[in-house]
């Protein structure tokens, strides 16, 4: 389990509750306490279930630990005290963080306030999602209004660009439209100089992962770790700034697609209900990568994976890869992978979704002494 996973488990618990720390490992002839006594405690069941939805305050965390090179505990506070104020930080708390600039402020109240809307959670007080989505609405007509999003044969003018080239950068994801009012309209920072459209297309081509609104909001936003500049500006001022602004980007992108392993005992279809998984591994990935590298990926980065061990030996086992967007309450299954180990021999039978490439074979057993080592 990661740091963030911590804090998030703490974040939503009691503020009195006492936490008990286990150490991973005992002594070497240490022997634990044992009691015939009902316990008090949640079960290890209770602790080790997974929730694979994301919260506001998990993306927000995410966000800001991105974009900005905050303390955690920090970070945590903030968004705590944002999303309980109707999304913005109390003036009674501001000098609590006096060191930090009113414009790093303004940013994570607005981090916050998106990732509240993503997750769909209202945060209680005199604010509900209703109240953002609307005040979300009113700041695109504003930009309407500014000239900050324009219409299509404007965006064409400025780009000389013909309607068969527009269509087809649209197709490409290299540019993108927001809908305001039931009318479509172009980012007006996406009309660049014919000498700048590469870079910046495929910058856009990495983000389309994310909402529309989502991927303008990246390319505006100061880094710090670009020195304070947006994305577009660093693009716009130093060529030399594209691979690292690239990287950002795809780190950004992945966030908004998780693929999930998870592996049952036995011969199944579809996953079983009401039946704990022997294992689960989750990665955050970009959803646009084939089907096999992102579940390779998810068995392998430990980004997330549940329990720590140790696993059964291989018998009979299904294997379930499943992804799910951010905002989404239910995921998209995508393959099950049925193993039989006999002997020496793995048999593996694969149901999966169309387009991949991956059919079903015998292989050799090997060294693989568990579950999970068949699995990768």
């Amino acid at each position: 389990m990661k740091v963030r996973d911590i804090l998030r488990r703490l974040h939503e618990a009691d503020p009195e509750a006492v936490v008990l720390y286990l150490a991973p490992y005992a002594d070497d002839g240490t022997k634990l306490p044992t009691s015939n006594r009902a316990s008090k405690w949640p079960s290890c069941r209770q602790f080790s279930e997974l929730d694979t939805t994301d919260s506001g305050w998990d993306i927000s965390m995410r966000r800001i630990d991105a974009e900005y090179d905050l303390p955690q505990f920090q970070a945590s506070t903030l968004v705590r005290k944002i999303a309980a104020n109707s999304f913005r930080l109390p003036t009674a708390d501001r000098a609590r963080f006096q060191q930090l600039p009113d414009h790093l402020i303004e940013r994570i109240e607005q981090i916050v306030r998106d990732a509240y809307i993503e997750a769909g959670e209202d945060v209680g007080g005199d604010i509900s999602s209703e109240d953002v989505w609307q005040q979300a609405l009113t700041a695109r007509r504003d930009m309407v209004a500014n000239g900050d999003l324009i219409s299509e044969a404007e965006f064409r003018r400025r780009g000389s660009l013909s309607t068969r080239r527009l269509s087809e950068l649209l197709a490409d994801e290299s540019v993108f439209k927001l809908e305001v009012d039931g009318v479509e309209y172009f980012p007006a920072v996406l009309a660049v100089p014919a000498n700048q459209r590469r870079n910046l297309y495929a910058i856009c081509h990495v983000l389309a992962t994310a909402p529309t609104d989502a991927r303008l909001d990246f390319l505006t936003s100061p880094r710090e770790s670009l020195a304070d500049h947006s994305p577009l500006e660093a693009l716009k001022n130093d060529k030399n700034r594209f691979k690292t602004v690239s990287r950002m980007a795809m780190a950004w992108a992945s966030e908004w697609s998780r693929t999930s392993v998870k592996i049952y005992d036995g011969n199944h279809e579809t996953e079983p209900p009401g039946v704990e998984p022997l294992y689960t591994a989750a990665v955050e990935i970009d959803p646009r990568k084939p089907l096999w590298t992102r579940a390779s990926e998810a068995l392998h980065v430990h980004g997330y994976e549940w329990p720590l061990g140790p696993y059964p030996e291989p018998r009979i086992f299904t294997v379930f890869v499943e992804r799910q967007a951010v905002g989404d309450s239910t995921p998209i299954p995508e393959a099950c992978v049925q193993v039989l180990v006999v002997g020496e021999l793995v048999r593996i039978r694969i149901v999966a979704a169309p387009g991949t490439a991956l059919n079903s074979q015998t292989i050799a057993a090997g060294k693989h002494k568990t579950v999970v080592d068949v699995a990768k």
